[in-house]
């Protein structure tokens, strides 16, 4: 990941959705990085695979799963618009359901993996470049 709350954390791609943004994990386990969508331009693609064709992933998550409910603005006679406080986020039960489904299906894979260790450090790990370093010259 390259910007956002989760940058400098390494995750693993599930799918591309119908809009276009990637469906992304971290797994929250390892690296506190929630299921969530991601644009493109957000990520660099690395040579490191995980077969998860095994893995089937629940049908219900679609682009419609990642939208949050707006409440209308109140109208000048319904009152200052400062009165109302902005309400924080708190993932829902059926999103917890989902993550805790989707680490244990993505954890049970990478140890049956032959590179275990290496591949729970490598997502444990930050990444991050220095002075001099460009992404278009790695090769990842």
């Amino acid at each position: 990941m390259l910007a956002g709350p989760h940058k400098g954390k390494r995750v693993i791609f599930l799918k591309q959705l119908k809009s276009g943004l990637l469906l992304i994990t971290g797994p929250f386990l390892i690296n506190g990085c929630p299921l969530r969508r991601v644009s493109q331009n957000y990520v660099i693609a690395t040579s490191t695979k995980l077969d998860i064709s095994s893995f089937e992933l629940p049908q219900h998550i679609k682009d419609e799963y990642f939208k949050r409910k707006r409440d209308k603005r109140a109208k000048k006679e319904e009152g200052d618009i400062f009165t109302k406080k902005k309400e924080e986020y708190t993932p829902s039960d059926l999103r917890k359901k989902d993550q805790k489904l989707l680490d244990k299906a993505i954890i049970d894979i990478i140890r049956k993996h032959q590179d275990k260790k290496m591949l729970f450090a490598y997502l444990s790990a930050m990444f991050g470049l220095r002075s001099s370093q460009y992404p278009h010259r790695l090769k990842f």
